[in-house]
This record gives C-alpha cells, structure tokens and sequence, in this order.
C-alpha cells in the first residue's frame, strides 16, 4: 500500500491563511461562525489559481475551480477522512504567502522547528481510510491530473499556454458559436452535438445498441459504434479536436497514429475547412494503402520505427515537422481531466446498466474515459448526477469493466497494439484504487485476448451483419475466451468500436 499522505494543516498555518482570505475581500460575505470562512476560502482560492499566471501548472491542473468546501473542511479536521493531501497543502501555503512559499518552502521558513515533522518527501495524495483500503481525497481530478503530468514537465510554453486557457474557459456556455461551429449543449441530452450539424443530425443516444445472439448467453448487446462519420467511435474524439482546433486556432496538430483517428481528425477539418494541418506520424509497418489514404485527405504522413524508443510529444512534433501547434497523441493537452473526447459516448454506455461491459483497449481513451464518467456519478450521486445519465449507480458499481487489448505486435488486432503506452502503469493503478473502493465490478481490468477468439467473433459479427475489424470487435472475443466465467444471463454490452472508412473503400 502507498504510504498515506495526508496531514491536518496545524493552528499557526491556518492563520496564515486566514490572513489572508482577509486581505482579499472574499471574507466579507461569510458568517460569524468559527469555520464559516470556509465557504469564502474556497472562492478565494478558486480567484487565485484563475488569476495567478505563474502557478505550478500541476496545481493549476489539480484545481481548476480551486479546492471543494469538502476538501477544505478535511484539510482543517473538520470531517472524515481528515487531512489535506500534499498538492492542497502545497496549494495552500502557496496562497497564504502569495505564491512565494510551497508547504516545506513555508514550513523551513517560518516554522523549522516546530513543525519539521510535517514536512512533505516526495509521497503519494492518498489518505489511509481503514486497514488495507485507501481512498483519494480528490477522485477523478486527483487521478487526471495525474496522467497529464507524465507529459507535463515536457510540454512547451505553447502547449502550456493552451493548456491554462482551457482553464480559464472551464465554464463555456450553452448555445455556443465556435466561429461557424455550433455546439448546442456540453451536457443538456435534449441539445446533443455529436454527430454535428449542419452535416449530420445530432442525437442522444448518438450510436444504437441492440440485442445480439451469441452462442452460450442469453442477453448479450451490442452497442455499435460504426454508424458513426467515417466508420468509428474515434469520430467523437476527432469532433472534440476540431472545436478546440477553432477555438483556440491551433496551425498544426500532431498525433500518431494508425490510421483511424487521422482519417477521423481529417474528415472533420475538410468538413468545416478548418487551417489546422494535421500530421501524422506512422510506423513504417502500417499498410502503404492506408498511408496514402490519409495524405489524400490532406493529412501530412510522416513514417518511422515506433518500436525503437517511447517518443515525447516534443519528439513526435519534431519528427512530423511541427513548429507551431502541439502533439495530441496522449491526449492530454486537448483533453486535460481525460473525459470529454469520450464523455457523451461513456454516459450511452453507462445508461445500458450492463453487469459486463467489453471495450477495446488500445490507448485506453475510452476504456478509462468510461470509469472516470461511472467514478465521477458515484460522487455526484451525493449532490446530483449529470443530466446525461440514466442509469442505476448501484448497478454501475457492480458492473465489471472489461478492456480487450493484446500486447502481439503481429496481432489480428492492430489497432490495439502499441509498442509503448506511458499511461499504462496508471491505468491500472487507478482500477485498482475503484475496485478497492467498490466503485466498480471486482473482476474489472485489462486482459490480453487470445487470436483464437477473434476468428470466431468476426464470424458472429458477420452473420448479424454488424461492421467490424478485429480491433473493434475485440470486446467479442474476450467474452468468448472468458465464456466459463461469466454468467450465461446476466446483462453483457458489448462496444464494437467500429472500422475505419477511407476515401474509396468500404473498409479500412
């Protein structure tokens, strides 16, 4: 178990901050309780992470909005699990001294002495809940900003810069007019946006789910993502791009790729005749067809050997020739709490209140998209759920979430393999700490599927007529591997994620 991290912020710091709360003003619409400055704390603090620009970017990532009252009240041991974790520690001691001193900068300046004890080394922001369990003070916000800063210290000013001012634009309104591309609603299922107007017809659900036969299980469905522009679930990704493309008028975007998220990112900016260049950086194995698919979409196709190395995002941009944009490829720059390319997506899937869901796992977008939507309507579930979920939490927090991958470089199933995935070693850490936690099915995980399976659930496929390749169907043939295992009645979903369409083919 990682050693708990949480400390109760002493009298003499709590001070501190309190002086300060007062010289901003936001005090003053509080109470005369002991702890009634707690609400205008939080409001102060959310004012100086909006308004300090030099704030260390993880912090600016781990509290966008500032840290909840909730938070705050366990920080000064005034609910249960008490204590602030070390980023809110950091956050805090930052903000008592105007952004001069982190919590062992504060602590060795002002208090050496007293508190030596309470300085931090280096340990993990998780609290001890009870013997054998932890549980993390900040969920979902705690574990995204986590993933992005893998790649943080490594981004460049300008994809720093983006990153803040996706910040700043936390809260955009409904109705919105990105120049020339309209986005009804983030969340009201009655504006759906995706697939987007003027060219498709929006709605919630926005891909169909239905029953199919599979040999040995008497409630198997499908929800089937290939109906979507250009054949897969990575359309709802590519729509997410091309906002943010317009919105904050990026010149370039590299990603690497197989094939179907450039096809998907490149329809869409031909569709709206966006500027943005899209590069593509490939492995020199992927089919010559294929490539030359993408450049006559307009991608900019750059190819070399994946196998060798893990690249940076500063080295996926020098290898495609990018000098003005970003790199998209571990998604954390565009998508920065890893829940918006697939959120619309996820709530579909959660609304079906399967006992089993299947998903392709090649980068994990989905897959982890997914468990952050069910973790995040477990908390809301206390205060209220999304308008977009219809579904049973009870039944969410048994469901078992399968991700079907392979780590077969000569796989049938091409698009869910990759040489290196920096993320992974999270992932599983963070379906670690849900199972734990009883957010989700005990048997949830990522499992490697056997190339005798997929065969057979292309064959199923085929005969119901559903589109396919053996990377999105690949939810299929983990259930048949694992058919002893699971219950022959109970409610299984499985996501056929789909197959690409290139120009002039029927399949890709």
């Amino acid at each position: 178990m990682k050693k708990a991290s949480a400390k109760r912020i002493p009298k003499e710091i709590l001070d501190l901050i309190r002086e300060q709360l007062a010289r901003t003003g936001f005090h003053e619409s509080v109470g005369t309780g002991r702890w009634s400055f707690i609400h205008g704390l939080q409001k102060a603090v959310k004012d100086f992470v909006k308004n300090t620009p030099s704030l260390d970017p993880q912090l600016s990532l781990a509290y966008p909005q500032g840290p909840s009252e909730d938070l705050l009240r366990r920080a000064f041991n005034l609910k249960s699990p008490p204590g602030a974790t070390q980023s809110l520690r950091n956050l805090l001691a930052l903000f008592a001294t105007q952004n001069q001193h982190d919590w062992n900068a504060l602590i060795n300046d002002r208090f050496a002495e007293k508190f030596k004890t309470l300085l931090d080394a280096g340990d993990e922001d998780t609290v001890e809940q009870e013997p054998g369990k932890t549980i993390d003070t900040s969920n979902v916000d705690s574990f995204a900003a986590k993933i992005a800063n893998v790649l943080l210290e490594k981004l460049s000013k300008k994809e720093l810069d983006l990153i803040k001012e996706q910040i700043d634009d936390e809260q955009t309104p409904s109705d919105d007019m990105i120049d020339g591309l309209y986005v009804p609603s983030l969340n009201d299922p009655s504006k759906p946006e995706f697939p987007p107007r003027p060219f498709y017809e929006p709605r919630f659900p926005a891909s169909n789910t239905f029953r199919i036969d599979v040999p040995g299980f008497t409630n198997v469905w499908l929800k089937d993502e290939s109906t979507n522009p250009t054949g897969t679930h990575k359309a709802r990704m590519a729509w997410e791009v091309l906002i943010k493309s317009k919105r904050y008028n990026i010149k370039e975007v590299s990603i690497i790729s197989s094939g179907s998220a450039a096809a998907a990112i490149q329809h869409f900016f031909n569709l709206y005749k966006v500027n943005t260049k899209l590069k593509v950086l490939m492995d020199n194995r992927i089919s010559a067809s294929i490539k030359e698919s993408l450049r006559q979409m307009g991608c900019e196709v750059f190819e070399t050997d994946l196998s060798t190395q893990s690249l940076t995002g500063k080295e996926i941009k020098e290898l495609t020739n990018n000098k003005e944009g970003i790199d998209i490829t571990y998604r954390e720059i565009l998508d920065r709490f890893n829940d918006n390319y697939y959120d619309w997506l996820s709530y579909e899937v959660l609304n079906e209140n399967p006992a089993y869901c299947f998903v392709p796992f090649g980068t994990g977008d989905l897959f982890v998209n997914i468990l952050i939507i069910a973790e995040r309507e477990f908390n809301n579930s206390i205060y209220k759920h999304d308008p977009r979920f219809l579904g049973d939490i009870k039944n969410i927090n048994e469901c078992n979430f399968m991700g079907a991958t392979t780590r077969d470089a000569n796989s049938k199933l091409d698009k869910l393999f990759s040489y290196y995935l920096p993320s992974l070693d999270d992932y599983q850490f963070y379906i670690n700490s849900l199972i734990q936690n009883e957010r989700i099915g005990n048997l949830s995980g990522i499992l490697d599927v056997d190339e005798n399976f997929v065969t057979e659930a292309l064959e199923i496929a085929r005969k119901q007529s559903v589109r396919c390749e053996p990377s999105g169907i690949a939810g299929l043939a983990l259930l048949l591997q694992m058919r002893d295992e699971v219950p022959k009645d109970a409610k299984i979903l499985i996501i056929n994620t789909g197959s690409t369409i290139y120009p002039g083919k029927v399949n890709g």
